[in-house]
């Protein structure tokens, strides 16, 4: 009997850490085929306090334009930033007609309620090839348009807080910085490019993450860093957690980091999955339930999430013993003996949970 009894008691690998922090966001890309995994980061009990989708509108879907949670608009690339720039000003003046999050139950203080952004990612990778994602932009180019287009977004009526352009976390994309750098003061020589904040990208191991974000720091050491992505790519499950553990307790102490989204929210299989990054860093399985590191990536149990769980299987109460699948309540339930074992799984569940 105990030995059922402890069969039906939810478990976990216990892999990664289900510590949350006021910086964690979200990047998030929704296709036909997974637009309603977002409502899973609706959930009241979510920890998520901001998102991004490379877009000037918020979204994926209609949840998330209604979530309470800091949209953050992208001007992907040179290229789009005046339509980009137009539809982040339709948002702000309400003509859009698009309701955003401000200083709501996650923010942090970061904006003023109603149609209120506060931040702006740009240019996106533009050291990388537009087939990977990049924006491929000169150093030339971008602070033209920088600095005609993207530039006014910090002064009065908008007043918002710019990020320096995202290039890889490389030496080629620490190149595109110096020369984006010169031509910024070259345009515009009483003040250059200016911007809040340093949005970071990094693939790799752990190790030089961290040496990464020194070597942006020792660069802007007045500027806080965001880590807009991040991941170990093409990495089996153990090297994947490993740096997943590693990397957010580290990004969580760093006083510098500010914010980061971990790159991984979409399904590991189909056509959502993400062929370079590999189906370990996936925050849902191919299913569109959440993978162990999703789970954990939201808080984990302690935050009524678990692996498995879905946007259909989390929609009720959050308790521990929700986790016990349909068909073991009811294979138990067909003998007196598993009928006891439930009502004292469902006792010991629900007192951990309220310990949790």
């Amino acid at each position: 009997m105990l030995t059922l009894l402890l069969s039906l008691v939810p478990l976990s690998r216990g892999a990664a850490t289900n510590s949350t922090s006021p910086k964690r966001g979200l990047c998030y890309i929704a296709t036909d085929n997974s637009a309603s995994d977002s409502n899973i980061f609706t959930r009241p009990n979510s920890p998520l306090t901001w998102y991004y989708n490379y877009s000037p509108w918020p979204g994926p879907s209609g949840s998330l334009t209604q979530w309470d949670t800091e949209f953050v608009p992208m001007v992907h690339s040179a290229e789009d930033a005046a339509a980009s720039v137009d539809t982040i000003k339709s948002i702000l003046n309400g003509s859009a007609g698009i309701p955003i999050a401000g200083a709501g139950r996650n923010n942090g203080g970061g904006g003023g309620g109603g149609n209120r952004i506060s931040h702006v990612l740009t240019f996106n990778e533009p050291d990388g090839d537009t087939s990977s994602g990049g924006s491929d932009s000169s150093p030339e180019r971008a602070a033209k348009v920088y600095i005609d287009t993207v530039l006014p977004l910090r002064a009065a009526p908008y007043n918002l807080q710019i990020s320096l352009p995202a290039t890889t976390g490389s030496g080629s994309g620490l190149d595109w910085l110096r020369s984006f750098n010169t031509s910024c003061f070259k345009l515009r020589p009483a003040g250059g490019c200016p911007f809040d904040f340093v949005a970071a990208h990094w693939y790799g191991d752990f190790a030089g993450m961290a040496s990464w974000l020194g070597t942006l720091h020792d660069l802007y050491p007045a500027k806080p860093i965001w880590m807009t992505e991040f991941a170990i790519p093409s990495a089996d499950e153990t090297a994947t957690t490993s740096f997943f553990n590693e990397s957010l307790p580290y990004l969580d102490g760093l006083a510098y980091v500010a914010r980061y989204a971990w790159f991984g929210a979409f399904r590991s299989s189909g056509d959502d999955a993400n062929e370079w990054t590999g189906e370990e860093v996936s925050l849902f399985d191919g299913d569109g339930r959440l993978t162990l590191l999703g789970a954990e990536y939201l808080g984990g149990e302690k935050d009524g999430f678990r692996e498995g769980e879905s946007v259909s299987s989390s929609s009720g109460s959050s308790n521990s013993a929700a986790a016990v699948t349909p068909l073991v309540w009811f294979s138990a339930a067909n003998s007196p003996w598993g009928i006891l074992c439930l009502l004292l799984t469902w006792s010991v569940a629900t007192t951990f949970s309220g310990l949790l």
